[in-house]
């Protein structure tokens, strides 16, 4: 409040010469008016620095504050940035580390994976062998029981008929009574 009114008494005494200066042709004191014009010129700027000096410099102070912290802020987020880059450079690195290491461990256990399926497989090939064996022996001693049961028939239908051929009717019934007395024999020998 202060201040707005000292500011218009300045005015108003600024202005004093240059309305003078207008009623009459010699000036004010008996000054030219161009030495009023330069004196409210003069006066009029140094006011201006008065009132302007404090509030511009504070402004570019601060002005120039924000700059410095910006430009500060600015070199710390390129400083974080360069940091950044480098842990994820080390990053990537590790990382391809980390890949060549999975790779290798992967191949070695598909290695072992595949040894274990070759044992398996070998395993199972064995036992489909001992199964087709076994089996096989067993198809054999059918065969040949099958086989000497045939042979045995076919041997008893050869005999049968050699007798038949070669035995006279004496002969059967001499086999007939030799029959019924064994059979008789047998019979007595049980019932004792």
């Amino acid at each position: 409040m202060i201040r707005r009114a000292l500011l218009a008494l300045v005015v108003s005494l600024a202005a004093l010469p240059a309305w003078a200066a207008e009623e009459g042709g010699a000036g004010f004191l008996g000054l030219p008016t161009l030495f009023w014009k330069l004196a409210n010129f003069a006066f009029f700027f140094g006011l201006l620095y008065f009132l302007l000096a404090r509030p511009a410099a504070q402004f570019f102070r601060s002005r120039r504050e924000q700059v410095a912290e910006r430009l500060a802020e600015a070199e710390r987020a390129q400083r974080e940035a360069e940091q950044l880059r480098a842990e994820m450079a080390q990053r990537v690195a590790a990382l391809s580390g980390e890949i060549e290491a999975l790779r290798e461990r992967l191949h070695r256990d598909g290695e072992r994976e595949r040894e274990a399926l070759e044992r398996q497989g070998e395993a199972e090939a064995a036992r489909f062998v001992s199964q087709i064996e076994q089996e096989a022996a067993r198809r054999v001693a059918d065969a040949r029981r099958q086989l000497a049961a045939e042979a045995a028939a076919v041997a008893a239908d050869l005999a049968v008929e050699l007798l038949q051929r070669g035995l006279t009717a004496a002969d059967r019934e001499r086999i007939f009574k030799d029959t019924l007395a064994r059979l008789d024999e047998h019979a007595a020998g049980g019932v004792r």
